[in-house]
């Protein structure tokens, strides 16, 4: 799933959990506010720029019904919304005035002040001159603390006046406020996105408190960490008033809505240039490895004529499924919901049926021709009823929740008993085995080990309250791939299941990471090792592959995974795949700050696994570089899908905009056809990958490979990443090999789709061909 960072403490990166939901509703990651979080779909963290957005225009929000509310129109429990124009109650001062904020973080990168704010209902503003750009906007902010205590559900309201000074080169001047927990994990209330106009605006922001706070327990912040601007905030006051509606409190939203439409300037129109030649080679003879097939994949999207590999059906409402009637609950998502949602959404007709969601997801794919990856909950509980939202007074164990077992001490039943308050997960693969046969008849051949359990407190509190530990993981993950193991010794288990960077590195701050990283360096490292330990325990590998998701925090204006189409963040986003493996390449993100060196992402953790457990796979079922609907999104896909093979991914599956399901979008899917269906015909990139290289790698990429069920075939895909320049590919092709035509299809911003271009002639096995500006082109050499 996703997930959104917190902010940079003393070097270590906090996350706030917005999960790119496994089905579900999802908000834009760094617009987080209330009660609804999203799921797994955050996978998002993409759309709307306001907290206050509605769900449904909110990105990956999926509408359920026509009830998807506003954060800002909830009201606390057994309160009415009272009538318009009623007057505020007293409210409880929270600040001690502007004086109280400070600069906290990377001081040196701003200089604040205090100036005279002629006209205003107020004295005197902080102005802040931003002077060095950041990685992330919280490695520097103005943070207060809270003057007195707060209680969970208690309505807060901030008030605020704004404007900007000197905007950004860009031409656009902002910040967000933020309430959050004043330590780890620095749990947000809520991170609010202003945009500033010349003239003083004021900003009314309105919420609910997300935790209890002592005084001096949450914190007040306004973000600093962006391009060179200056602009000033003055008149803050923030107040509780307790348990009311929040409808009663004055919001800005509206104004703030229309501003963040009208304050970002359009863009220019690009004026594409002649950029010369630029230089390729390529040697088929030289093999680096051979390509995994199912580095193709997807997770619930429909087939349609991508030519996908595998698919999956993961995400938080996966941690929590039911098999034995289809429910499941959205936790964090949307308002903890039970239902069987996961189930019709995918359009199943039989969902009160024992393990129908599943066993229609692997029907269908293996229609489709392509293998599943089935997820297998490990927590203690899943969901009992499809009854609506869970009560925190009814968290587990209560009657909304059922005991979820590894293993079964009984028979096994195809048709389990619905009223022992009990669900087997070896009874489950059972099912899938009968139903199917085993991986190695054909059958499920990958089962994923829950989903992103470092979030399990945030997106599932109601049945995981506590901090996911590495002892914990280490214990549920023996259990329950030594039960699939029992059913299906043939089956992959993929194992970890990790959301992001903070996972990898800690289990994201797990309350026994401390102990272990002294001795094993990271999470990572732990696990590997604790794997190693349990195959020599029981004679046998319990997990085949390690499972990482990744949703880059590469920025340009904005977070590449954002809906920015900026040419900023578009050359940020066809640049970002190079932290797949690049080791000279250094993204603008708090990673790097964090690291200080190039993320080499795959390779990191091949070289881990080669130290700890060698012969492990790598898998990632989660990854999205954003802007599917635009070119540079296409780009960044396509590139990702040729280092994936190139660098020895094992498997990959593209989660996207939204739950993971309807169609892809629609650069992504030229981008899979570019490797799997060029011709519309099934004509598919080659399976081994040969050696190949671009004089400039930040101008573009190449990829070949030549296939060993064509000899004498060569395929090579070159990508432009210049949004200002076409360029004359002069590509070299070394070797014994005489080739003499390449036939051309080309994918671009003209049209999602590819299309066949003139042949080229090869002479003395050099290929020169035209390639425009932000285009990928895919030469099949005879």
């Amino acid at each position: 799933m996703g997930f959104a960072p917190r902010k940079l403490r003393h070097g270590t990166p906090e996350f706030l959990a917005i999960p790119r939901l496994g089905f579900g509703c999802s908000f834009p990651a760094m617009f987080f506010a209330l009660a609804p979080r999203p799921s797994h779909l955050g996978r998002f963290t993409q759309r709307f720029v306001f907290y206050v957005a509605l769900l449904s225009a909110a990105s990956g929000c999926i509408k359920r019904e026509a009830n998807c509310t506003p954060p800002t129109g909830t009201q606390a429990a057994g309160q009415a919304a009272p009538a318009p124009g009623t007057p505020l109650p007293p409210g409880t001062s929270l600040l001690g005035g502007m004086a109280a904020f400070k600069v906290n973080g990377e001081a040196a990168k701003v200089e604040v002040s205090s100036v005279p704010a002629e006209g205003q209902p107020f004295k005197d503003a902080l102005r802040a001159e931003i002077k060095l750009a950041s990685n992330s906007e919280w490695t520097v902010q103005l943070q207060a603390p809270t003057s007195a205590p707060v209680k969970k559900g208690d309505a807060v309201l901030a008030t605020f006046y704004v404007r900007s000074v000197k905007a950004q080169a860009g031409g656009v001047t902002e910040t967000q406020f933020v309430f959050e927990k004043a330590g780890s994990p620095y749990t947000k209330s809520v991170q609010y996105p202003v945009k500033l106009t010349p003239e003083w605006r004021k900003v009314q922001v309105r919420f609910e408190a997300r935790e209890d706070y002592a005084a001096g327990g949450a914190q007040m912040i306004f973000r600093l960490g962006y391009e060179p601007e200056t602009f000033e905030v003055g008149g803050a006051t923030v107040e509780t008033f307790g348990k009311m509606a929040l409808s009663a409190l004055p919001s800005s939203q509206g104004l703030d809505h229309q501003v963040e439409v009208t304050a970002t300037p359009k863009e220019a129109p690009i004026t594409v240039v002649d950029g010369g030649e630029l230089a390729f080679h390529v040697s088929p003879a030289k093999v680096i490895r051979a390509i995994s097939p199912y580095v193709y994949g997807m997770n619930s999207q429909n087939l349609g004529a991508g030519g996908a590999t595998v698919r999956r059906m993961g995400g938080n409402r996966g941690s929590v499924y039911n098999w034995e009637t289809n429910a499941s609950n959205a936790g964090n998502d949307y308002h903890h919901q039970s239902d069987e949602w996961s189930c019709t959404v995918m359009g199943y007709q039989d969902c009160s049926q024992p393990g129908a969601q599943y066993a229609d997801f692997v029907k269908q794919n293996k229609a489709g021709g392509v293998d599943s990856v089935v997820t297998i909950p490990m927590l203690d509980y899943t969901t009992a009823d499809k009854n609506g939202p869970v009560k925190e007074e009814e968290k587990a164990p209560s009657k909304r929740f059922v005991s979820n077992n590894p293993k079964k001490k009984g028979a096994l039943s195809l048709t389990p008993d619905l009223n022992d308050g009990a669900v087997y997960e070896d009874e489950f693969v059972n099912f899938l085995v009968k139903k199917f046969g085993k991986a190695s008849e054909g059958g499920t051949r990958f089962y994923s080990l829950d989903n992103e359990p470092a979030l399990w407190p945030q997106t599932h509190p109601r049945v995981h309250p506590s901090p996911t530990t590495y002892k914990e993981m280490v214990t549920r993950t023996e259990a329950t791939a030594l039960a699939i193991n029992g059913i299906d010794p043939s089956a992959i288990v993929l194992g970890g299941v990790m959301f992001g960077w903070s996972e990898y590195q800690s289990l994201s701050n797990a309350p026994d990471s401390a102990e272990f990283n002294g001795k094993y360096g990271t999470y990572v490292d732990y696990f590997l090792a604790s794997m190693k330990e349990l195959e020599q325990k029981h004679g046998k590998r319990l997990v085949h592959a390690l499972d990482i998701h990744w949703y880059p925090e590469a920025r340009g204006n904005r977070r590449i995974t954002d809906p920015d189409t900026t040419r900023v963040t578009n050359d940020a986003r066809m640049q970002a795949p190079r932290s797949l493996w690049d080791p000279e390449y250094k993204e603008k993100s708090w990673i790097i700050d964090q690291l200080g060196k190039p993320i080499r992402l795959i390779p990191y953790f091949l070289e881990m696994i080669q130290k700890r457990y060698p012969g492990t796979k790598l898998s990632m079922t989660e990854y999205d570089f954003g802007a599917g609907e635009h070119i540079s999104g296409g780009l960044a896909q396509a590139d990702a899908l040729g280092a994936f093979g190139r660098e020895g991914l094992y498997l990959a599956n593209y989660w996207g905009n939204g739950p993971g399901i309807g169609d892809l979008q629609p650069f992504i899917l030229g981008a899979f056809k570019l490797y799997r269906n060029f011709d519309g015909k099934g004509g598919h990139f080659g399976d081994t990958a040969v050696t190949a290289s671009i004089a400039d790698l930040r101008e573009g990429s190449i990829y070949a490979a030549t296939d060993s069920k064509k000899p004498g075939t060569l395929y090579v895909i070159v990508i432009n990443k210049d949004q200002e320049k076409r360029f004359r590919a002069k590509i070299t092709l070394d070797g014994p090999t005489k080739y003499a035509r390449a036939e051309a299809y080309v994918f671009d911003g003209t049209s999602p789709g590819l299309r066949a271009e003139k042949a080229a002639t090869i002479s003395n096995n050099v290929l020169e061909y035209p390639l425009g500006a932000t285009s990928a082109t895919l030469f099949v050499c005879q």
